[in-house]
């Protein structure tokens, strides 16, 4: 149908879902959301449009989520922190830095960037993350700052600026 698109398949004991990804490309969300559309209905699976957000955060919150490996870059969602970053230029664009614990360890590693977007991307949403995030920096995560707030909280934190 499409290479660029991709398929997640999950497991469940009384049934699977079927999730359809354009990989965070806003130009192929249309073909994602057509091929869903008119897939065929089949008995104990559901077809999913779009990585969709995170929604138990628990797990992050009391720090019992297992960490996520991708090309030897290991990250856990809940030792991960941003600080909002405002652009002059376009106000109204919402960009972020991530602050990782090991960022010192990692930072020369050329999958890096991916592998915090493929972790935001889970944790928001896959629409959410094309159309809301206008850009990231990536630094090291320096201890307990005020201005700091756990990745865990973006998905509230974009929700709540696009009410603004």
């Amino acid at each position: 149908y499409n290479q660029d698109l991709d398929i997640i398949i999950k497991n469940k004991t009384k049934g699977g879902e079927l999730i359809i990804t354009a990989n965070g490309n806003p130009y192929l969300f249309k073909e994602v959301e057509l091929l869903v559309h008119h897939a065929p209905i089949v008995e104990r699976w559901k077809i999913t449009a779009f990585l969709q957000p995170e929604t138990n955060l628990t797990k992050y919150e009391i720090g019992t989520d297992k960490p996520l490996e991708y090309y030897g870059i290991t990250l856990r969602i809940s030792e991960m922190y941003f600080i909002p970053l405002e652009n002059p230029n376009k106000p109204t664009d919402l960009g972020i830095k991530v602050l990782l614990k090991n960022y010192i360890i990692h930072k020369e590693n050329s999958r890096l960037r991916e592998a915090v977007y493929v972790h935001i991307e889970h944790l928001i949403g896959e629409k959410s993350f094309a159309n809301d995030i206008a850009f990231i920096e990536i630094g090291q995560w320096e201890g307990d700052n005020e201005n700091q707030i756990e990745l865990y909280n973006l998905k509230s934190y974009i929700d709540i600026e696009m009410d603004n």
